[in-house]
């Protein structure tokens, strides 16, 4: 019986002998071929690994075992260098993000990220939409805010609706297109 880990959910395939292996994973429907998929058979002696191994020829790749003694010319001192200005960064933007009361992740990469300030929308540069569905309102008007946030790894910003105005845009949008109207 042969088991095949699949390389993108890592689910066990359990498959009979004599049946076809699969070429599609049962639980995401990925490809099971190509250089990420392992095969492990599970239930068969040593000796007879050793026997199919030697059949496979070159197909087959070989594990080479490395002792840690044979590293011993590495020092793991001089693969690690202390570096100052990147542990000071991470630890004031750790105490930023501790600061800040919304904590957006970053589209991009998922970091979090840290708010660098806020952005006035005036009249003259934002022009609005208006709805029909709104009784011929706009969903938001200018004068308003965006909240800035700046991503530490990536460097991506991202524009966030003021806390202010988030609430003008719900009370707008819940309101019935006749009641906008009597504006």
């Amino acid at each position: 019986m042969a088991v095949v880990i699949c390389p993108w959910c890592q689910s066990e395939i359990i498959q009979e002998e004599g049946q076809e292996p699969e070429k599609y994973c049962p639980v995401c429907d990925n490809e099971l071929d190509g250089y990420r998929t392992l095969k492990l058979n599970i239930g068969e002696d040593e000796d007879e690994y050793d026997d199919e191994e030697d059949d496979a020829g070159e197909d087959q790749a070989t594990v080479i075992s490395i002792d840690d003694e044979d590293l011993s010319w590495v020092d793991e001192e001089t693969l690690v260098e202390p570096n100052d200005e990147l542990q000071q960064f991470e630890e004031t933007v750790e105490q930023l993000l501790n600061e800040q009361e919304l904590v957006p992740e970053c589209p991009v990469c998922r970091e979090y990220m840290v708010e660098s300030g806020e952005l006035l929308i005036s009249a003259n540069q934002f022009r609005h939409r208006t709805s029909e569905t709104l009784g011929g309102d706009a969903v938001i008007e200018a004068p308003f805010t965006l909240t800035m946030y700046v991503c530490p790894s990536c460097f991506a910003v991202q524009q966030i609706l003021g806390d202010a105005h988030r609430h003008q845009v719900v009370r707008r949008l819940s309101l019935e297109p006749t009641e906008g109207n009597e504006k």
